[in-house]
């Protein structure tokens, strides 16, 4: 299968039926529903783009997601319309637009996390054949139809029912021309192909293949995802499930009040130079998180060119270093952590710095180290002029 397949991932709903809490964003085995639903598409060998379509309200979390996964296919965060055929419709249009547009989309469902490499190939494979195709899986239940009185009008011969499911795939032109052509509501986006004329077949669908669409099928959900292989285990050994990562960073000394290390104020004569407040221990601490998580450097996330990052808090790198590394799959397990300094004494600030890191962190203090040495007045540190640090941080993957 050597045509381009782009993918426009819907998920603009309001949460209604979710008590407050937003579906997509909500935890899923330590990892957010959406992250589930991308992290599929990302890794498939037959996607090409993919389009996320969002509620205004959730466009910057949908932004740092995708920012979080460094390398993406994903090629623009839209903020979705009244209904879903009016989001799927501007993700249609945008990959239409592009310079080498798709010669298919698939249209999928953000709170469905469980569609799988095996669903977009049989899909793919019957979109090519009939230009149109739906996974949809037997229905087992007898159903009913029923007038406005609850009274029974008739009972379908369940053999030809199938409860239909994303990802739909279409030909681009013939996809296009439905959201042109059509106007009124639709259930979905094969309703509108069916009106114009075109046709659509229905592939094998998956069971598990759920829409989160309320409470409990979040816990139906965590239910799947246990009986399913650990994310980014090959089902081996344990110590698969573990990461390793260091990082180190050191800034000079400049005349100054506010000395600003792992996370707390310290009385001091001088403070740290640096694009940001200068903070070399949260800098290392965050540049072992991103590379035990493979996420790159600290420097690639947050630029020193970029005016955005100049004096801010290194709370604030630190606090997004981890939400990358979550939505990557991975928790904090362990940080262990030098500051190299000849000047200030530190020993009585390390005890603040642990609890510190560990709030930013969101985790317990004995999951923390901090320690101080100096270089015994060698080199530019022993004289006082600067401080360093280096941290490892091992990461646990989530189950």
């Amino acid at each position: 299968m050597s045509v381009e397949l782009g993918v426009v991932i819907v998920a603009g709903g309001a949460s209604t039926r979710m008590g407050g809490v937003d579906k997509i964003f909500a935890p899923l085995g330590g990892r957010s529903v959406l992250l589930h639903t991308v992290d599929v598409f990302q890794n498939s060998p037959l996607v090409g783009p993919i389009v996320l379509v969002l509620s205004d309200s959730n466009i910057l979390e949908g932004q740092r997601l995708v920012d979080s996964l460094g390398e993406s296919k994903v090629v623009m965060v839209l903020t979705g319309g009244l209904r879903r055929q009016d989001s799927a419709r501007f993700g249609v249009e945008y990959l239409s637009q592009m310079e080498n547009p798709p010669s298919f989309i698939a249209i999928h469902d953000g709170p469905r996390p469980f569609v799988d490499e095996a669903l977009i190939g049989r899909g793919y494979a019957a979109a090519q054949k009939s230009g149109g195709a739906v996974p949809g899986i037997a229905v087992t239940d007898t159903i009913k139809v029923v007038s406005d009185g609850h009274v029974v009008a008739d009972t379908p011969v369940r053999d030809t029912l199938r409860a239909v499911q994303t990802p739909q795939i279409f030909e681009r032109e013939l996809i296009s021309r439905a959201h042109a052509e059509i106007s009124s509501d639709v259930t979905d986006d094969a309703m509108m192909v069916e009106m114009i004329g075109g046709d659509v077949v229905v592939f094998e669908g998956s069971t598990d293949n759920i829409k989160i669409t309320t409470p409990q099928d979040l816990i139906a959900a965590e239910r799947i995802l246990a009986t399913r292989q650990p994310f980014g285990s090959s089902g081996s050994s344990g110590d698969e499930r573990l990461r390793w990562g260091t990082g180190f960073d050191g800034h000079a000394l400049k005349p100054g009040s506010g000395l600003r290390l792992g996370g707390v104020d310290i009385g001091f004569d001088h403070s740290l130079e640096g694009h940001s407040d200068g903070d070399v221990l949260l800098h290392a601490i965050s540049s072992a998180l991103l590379g035990a998580a493979k996420l790159g450097d600290l420097g690639t996330h947050f630029p020193s060119s970029s005016p955005k990052w100049s004096g801010v808090d290194s709370a604030t790198i630190l606090g997004e270093c981890h939400d990358k590394v979550r939505n990557a799959g991975w928790g904090v397990d362990y940080v262990d952590a030098t500051i190299v300094a000849q000047r200030p004494r530190l020993s009585t600030h390390l005890g603040r710095m642990m609890e510190r890191i560990a709030q930013i962190l969101g985790t317990e203090t004995e999951r923390i180290n901090v320690k101080v040495t100096s270089t015994d007045h060698v080199g530019a540190i022993g004289q006082g002029e600067g401080i360093a640090a280096q941290a490892v941080a091992t990461l646990r993957i989530l189950a």
